[in-house]
């Protein structure tokens, strides 16, 4: 009995040591493989040599090991060995790419296309990788306006398991968006969809704007585009179907858009849940938004956006507004309650600044509208990032904030990016006065570091000499009163009736008044020596010759509120200059002398941005004096009326010279545009008229001048290029004028 008991002991191990031995993977053995590495196939399955075999997780790896995308086939094979299951992977390569061919093109270049083509040589063949490319092709042809071009492909095989991929294309002709209709929309007119739209039809300003072209993802995101629209103006049930594109005739593209409007609907009840400044009905005063107004989510938000400011400007800056809404279909009302949490009140621990290379901390510190210690005002962030950026000093200001050390600090981190402000600038010109002009200038906003302003110009031609040098302290001692001074020299023998010279100096004295407002003021004296004159000169010249003196006082008042200093797009820049001369403060020319110039930025569809300038100025004497002819308006030129000389769209004498003006009266139209947002490269037309008169009776008939220009940025300093034509050219005057000027900045 032991013995049998001792030999049915030792079958039941074995048994057991066999069963263990059949669920234990032993071998993974792949075959079949040439191209593709072995360690890419066994990366893709879960079963591991020695761990437990699963039919179901074969068949997983199985798959998996298709999937990869290699292969045309993949087979399995499970041998059982004394140590376990040896499981046998047998995979079928797909070829590989030999070459990949582009035939047909020639109106787009091989090297674009090629840029568009993932397909390389030695790579396996995957036929939705091969669609794929031939879709970014016929993409790539959309873009370029070729709407009638066919991709195909090709594969051919080779005996060596390899294939040659070759995309024909069949181009067709160039064409444009000629129409956009909508169908379905009763409420909303089509010219406001087109205007919600990024996809444009074709227009005589595409050649300039790049619009009418198609490309089909823009055209999807149209689609979100207008039903943001239609939510906008209360059309909670719109739906905007998927643009349907006649291809039939491919030079004129035709694009239809399919709408159910749905009803509009409106605000019900209003209410506020949650945490609150005051009272509601201090909230409630400062509500834009009122009963029964279309409903509006930009109006939601942007009311949002006020309430988020009027709790940040309390020191709430982590305040949170949240917008529950419910809709009423049956009366077409949608209530809203904003729900207020505003956390803590925080106020500023530290304020740092970085990025500065050359500003001083001082000169970005006056400049800000929030101090250490102080709550946190959103406010006072935006008005002092404005104030930075006009200064000039900066091409970037960045504001962010971090917590300080408690819940109830928070730090200031300010960011900036320094502009350029020194200027080595020079300019080119020609006159029928002297010919070659040649004028030069040396300048930086932000002398030292410490704000300073300094100038020194130099002109020189053939007939007049110009030197000034300038320096001004925007905050003097500390203070928020800017001082200055000048002093110039200038020569001028380019009259054929007479000639001056004139020396002077002056001392200045600004304060801003407001966030927007400045006042300027100034006294200057100058000594002015009148010569060469002829005897064929007018009377009035005739009775200033010799030496004179100027002593003046006159003030400024500006106001700015352009949104760039260097690139606006929208706001203006505004001021009256009154003068007083000679009576009290002495001199020998007695005179009043005023002018106010406006200049407004509007920003108009396609990023195109216009600009309008006027000016009007006069000078009177008095005390029986004649007014100095060189502080009279000249008319003309590319400060003034481009298509112009210099002075000549005003009073002239019998030998063409400018004899300046009484009176001026100037506008200036200019439209401009980018050509390449990456360099700074702006195109700009302009229509420029007004007239420099002695008279008022003279007024009429006013000059006129129209013409194109550059404007460059440029990595050598500013660029500024003017064709201008004279729209009616008297006897003897130019029928266009190039003005050209360009420097380099440090």
């Amino acid at each position: 009995m032991r013995r049998v008991s001792l030999v049915l002991l030792i079958l039941f191990l074995l048994e057991g040591i066999c069963v263990g031995a059949e669920d234990v993977i032993d071998k993974i053995t792949i075959l079949g493989n040439v191209k593709v590495e072995e360690g890419v196939i066994r990366g893709a399955i879960k079963s591991r040599e020695g761990g437990p075999f699963s039919d179901e997780q074969v068949r997983e790896d199985l798959r998996s090991i298709y999937g990869l995308g290699y292969f045309a086939d993949v087979q399995v094979d499970i041998k059982s060995t004394p140590k376990g299951k040896e499981i046998i992977y047998i995979v079928a390569e797909k070829p590989s790419i030999r070459e990949v061919l582009i035939v047909g093109n020639n109106k787009v270049k091989l090297d674009d296309i090629k840029e568009k083509v993932t397909l390389t040589p030695r790579s396996i063949l995957n036929l939705d990788r091969v669609m794929e490319n031939a879709e970014q092709i016929r993409k790539l042809y959309f873009s370029k306006g070729y709407y009638g071009v066919k991709v195909d492909y090709k594969v051919d095989s080779l005996e060596t398991n390899e294939a040659i991929v070759t995309f024909q294309i069949t181009e067709g002709p160039k064409g444009h968006i000629k129409k956009i209709v909508f169908k379905g929309n009763r409420k909303i007119k089509s010219s406001d969809l087109k205007k919600a739209m990024m996809t444009k039809k074709w227009t005589l300003l595409s050649i300039i704007t790049k619009t009418g072209m198609l490309d089909e993802d823009i055209l999807k995101n149209d689609v979100q585009l207008l039903t943001a629209y239609y939510y906008d103006h209360g059309y909670l049930d719109a739906k905007i179907s998927q643009p349907k594109i006649d291809f039939s005739n491919p030079k004129r593209i035709r694009i239809e858009i399919g709408i159910e409007e749905g009803p509009q609907y409106r605000l019900g009840t209003i209410d506020f849940r949650g945490d609150v400044l005051t009272t509601k009905e201090a909230l409630f005063k400062d509500l834009q938004l009122k009963r029964n107004d279309t409903y509006s989510n930009t109006a939601v938000r942007r009311q949002i956006g006020l309430l988020t400011e009027k709790f940040s400007n309390e020191g709430y800056a982590y305040v949170e507004i949240i917008p529950e809404s419910s809709i009423d279909s049956k009366n077409l009302l949608v209530h809203l309650t904003l729900v207020i949490d505003k956390n803590k009140r925080v106020s500023f621990e530290k304020i740092q600044i970085t990025g500065n290379t050359k500003t001083r901390d001082k000169v970005i510190r006056r400049e800000l509208e929030v101090e250490e210690g102080e709550l946190y005002n959103v406010t006072g962030l935006q008005e002092s990032r404005d104030k930075l950026k006009r200064t000039g000093y900066f091409k970037e200001v960045g504001f962010t904030t971090s917590r300080g050390s408690t819940d109830e600090k928070i730090n200031l981190d300010v960011k900036v990016e320094e502009a350029p402000t020194g200027a080595v600038s020079f300019g080119l010109g020609y006159s029928s006065l002297e010919g070659v002009i040649g004028s030069g200038s040396v300048s930086d906003r932000n002398l030292f570091g410490l704000g300073y302003q300094g100038l020194l110009r130099l002109q020189l031609g053939s007939e007049s000499n110009t030197f000034r040098v300038s320096l001004t302290d925007p905050y003097f001692l500390g203070f928020p009163y800017s001082v200055g001074i000048d002093a110039y020299r200038e020569e001028v023998a380019y009259f054929d009736t007479y000639s001056y010279n004139l020396i002077g100096g002056d001392i200045r004295l600004g304060k801003q008044i407001t966030k927007k407002i400045y006042l300027d003021t100034m006294y200057k004296l100058e000594n002015v020596d009148v010569f060469d004159v002829s005897e064929f000169a007018s009377q009035s010249i005739k009775d200033q010759e010799g030496k004179n003196t100027t002593s003046a006082l006159s003030a400024t008042l500006s106001i700015d509120t352009r949104d760039d200093y260097y690139s606006p797009t929208r706001g203006g820049r505004h001021a009256l200059f009154v003068q007083y001369a000679g009576g009290i403060l002495g001199g020998d020319n007695y005179f009043g002398k005023g002018s106010l110039e406006t200049s407004w930025f509007f920003p108009l569809p396609l990023d195109l941005v216009l600009n309008i300038r006027g000016k009007f100025g006069f000078i009177e004497p008095f005390g029986g004096k004649e007014v100095p002819i060189y502080e009279k308006f000249f008319v003309g030129g590319i400060y003034s009326i481009r298509g112009f000389e210099y002075g000549t769209a005003g009073p002239v004498d019998i030998n063409g010279d400018p004899l300046g003006a009484s009176y001026m009266v100037v506008l200036n139209t200019e439209l401009s545009f980018f050509l390449s947002r990456d360099i700074g490269l702006k195109a700009a037309v302009f229509w420029d008229v007004g007239k420099g008169f002695d008279r008022w009776e003279d007024i009429l008939p006013l000059r006129s001048g129209a013409g194109v220009g550059l404007r460059w940025f440029s990595p050598f300093g500013p660029i500024h290029i003017d064709l201008g034509f004279n729209l009616d050219p008297k006897e003897g005057e130019k029928k266009r004028v190039f003005d050209f000027t360009a420097g380099t900045v440090f």
